[in-house]
């Protein structure tokens, strides 16, 4: 059974989050009274990449929020949710059902990547999770910048040329990569996998996923237990996220048809839904009490 703890990280500590941030995760421990809630932070992070024997985490707070959900479930078990996720269900009317094999994570064909990490269940030293933390460690043992070119991931010459050229760029330039480069390669399990892309110092923003598709492929026993895991796509617990270009033009109307029957509404920190709207998903989610936030 997957421990009752809930995981939440924000790098700069409780304290520095966001409103909305605080606010999910007092929504979360509102719907979910019988679960501990933890929260983490970079100091956190950091002992556990000395603890693993992670010598060159990621440089930035996704990638060094990335590893620590995997070695917090891995070590403990529970729920990692990332942060703005507004819960619209307790977690033990849906999940019980989702984790008979120990773990959960939401399958996403849409995007050809077999797991989204925004959502991870496990029990404690669960198969998937130790492996998938021990294709992390191997990955993270030399330090490695982002991937900033759409091609210096890809196999073959043309990959390398584009990895030198952008290298050499960012080198005469002093120009530091984008905090956000959401680059996808060609050939994804390729670009993070040993003795193939893993060769060149720099990191996809999927490489979690990679990593993970990788292990299926390379370890059948892995491959396995994952193929008796529940599967259930995030598309509609993603839904109001896909409307935030049309947020001004959204009614109430609008707001309640896309959240109905979602487990969870995963918002975009860089683009939310007016406050009238907040106001009503989270009392959507838990009632008139948790529309405010905390006292």
């Amino acid at each position: 059974m997957v421990p009752k703890r809930l995981v939440f990280y924000w790098a700069q500590g409780e304290a520095q989050a966001p409103a909305i941030v605080r606010r999910c995760w007092d929504a979360w421990a509102s719907l979910n009274p019988a679960w501990e809630v933890h929260l983490f932070d970079s100091a956190d992070a950091q002992k556990a990449f000395a603890d693993r024997g992670i010598p060159h985490p990621p440089a930035t707070f996704q990638g060094q929020a990335d590893i620590f959900r995997m070695h917090e479930l891995e070590a403990r078990g529970g729920v990692y949710v990332d942060a703005a996720t507004v819960p619209m269900k307790p977690l033990d009317d849906w999940l019980p059902d989702m984790t008979d094999e120990g773990f959960f994570a939401f399958h996403d064909p849409y995007r050809r990547r077999p797991v989204e990490n925004w959502f991870l269940a496990a029990t404690p030293h669960h198969a998937i999770m130790t492996a998938w933390m021990e294709e992390t460690v191997r990955y993270w043992q030399s330090p490695r910048r982002q991937q900033v070119s759409r091609r210096e991931l890809d196999p073959g010459g043309k990959g390398a040329l584009a990895f030198r050229l952008t290298s050499l760029r960012l080198a005469l330039t002093g120009g530091a990569p984008a905090a956000k480069q959401v680059l996808e390669p060609k050939k994804r399990a390729w670009s993070v996998a040993p003795d193939a892309g893993a060769e060149r110092p720099l990191h996809p923003y999927f490489w979690p996923h990679y990593l993970f598709e990788h292990m299926l492929q390379t370890r059948p026993d892995i491959r396995a237990v994952w193929s008796r895991t529940a599967k259930l796509g995030s598309y509609k617990d993603l839904m109001l996220r896909h409307w935030k270009r049309d947020y001004k033009r959204m009614s109430d109307e609008d707001l309640r048809t896309l959240a109905a029957g979602s487990r969870m509404q995963k918002l975009a920190l860089n683009g939310l839904p007016e406050d009238r709207h907040l106001d009503l998903l989270f009392t959507l989610a838990t009632g008139p009490g948790a529309a405010t936030g905390r006292p």
